[in-house]
């Protein structure tokens, strides 16, 4: 629960960023964060830290997480922060549609299904009556498809590395990455700036490593289905914080991408269970 109250405080804070600092910007902050908090690590391991077998899929790795990253912070920006935080769980049908081809796992219908059912869902959100379409729904859903390669790559890279090899490496690609595309757009922040760029680099982190502990401590069914309280914080900070309400569309298309994640989730779970 921790960790869904940070990652909402994230992305409020990239809203609050919103018009005033490029998005560039905002990953650059994000992958400095990222390493700042594995650098204690490396201080105290040294750099056996770093060392790896699979340089190319932390990559591949970091790679997926410099794109998820922007084109995620850019969704929030345009879009209310309940829709942008609806839109982002669909990088969960997007893994079962690339399980197969990816990683050699047999999808069976009963995901397949819910999967669709989730992408119904997407319709409903982009208000199918409208003449118009917001790009940013666009964006949203080709953030959560990078999203679908995070969580794909870490799936092989967990097989062999450490997870704070894993966290390292994705510092040092997304921050070298993001550092030559940001530099052009680079200005010294006002305090209030400032401020909201470190609490946004420092929540990130701190959100992720919550939440992977929690899988350490409980099972995946226990812990998966918290992580769609999101929703729930996003929208009463929508409310409070930017006079945001969501709509009927919004809460139709909400309850089908949630109710199918939810499903394909605690499914997964179940079956890699039974194959122990």
């Amino acid at each position: 629960m921790a960790a869904a109250v940070l990652f909402t405080a994230e992305v409020v804070f990239v809203k609050l960023l919103a018009n005033t600092v490029p998005v560039t910007t905002i990953v650059l902050a994000r992958a400095a964060g990222q390493i700042v908090y594995v650098a204690p690590l490396l201080a105290r391991r040294g750099m056996s830290l770093l060392r790896t077998s699979r340089p190319a899929l932390h990559l591949a790795r970091g790679t997926f997480s410099l794109v998820c990253w922007g084109l995620y912070y850019w969704s929030f920006q345009k879009l209310d922060l309940a829709t942008a935080t609806v839109l982002s769980f669909t990088s969960v049908m997007f893994v079962t549609a690339l399980a197969g081809p990816v990683l050699g796992e047999i999808v069976r219908w009963r995901r397949w299904s819910a999967t669709i059912v989730g992408f119904l869902g997407v319709v409903l959100v982009a208000r199918p009556l409208d003449v118009t379409i917001d790009p940013a729904i666009g964006i949203a859903l080709l953030s959560a498809l990078f999203g679908s390669g995070i969580v794909l790559t870490t799936k092989k890279l967990s097989a062999t590395e450490r997870t704070e090899t894993i966290l390292l490496y994705i510092g040092l690609v997304t921050f070298s990455g993001s550092l030559p595309i940001a530099a052009p757009f680079l200005a010294v922040p006002e305090p209030w700036q400032a401020l909201w760029l470190t609490l946004m680099a420092v929540t990130g982190p701190a959100g992720m490593h919550l939440w992977i502990n929690a899988f350490r401590l409980a099972d995946a069914t226990v812990v998966s289905p918290l992580g769609y309280t999101r929703l729930v914080f996003s929208t009463l900070a929508g409310l409070q914080l930017f006079n945001e309400t969501p709509d009927a569309w919004m809460a139709a298309g909400a309850l089908l991408i949630v109710g199918s994640a939810l499903y394909i989730t605690l499914r997964e779970a179940k079956v890699a269970r039974q194959g122990r």
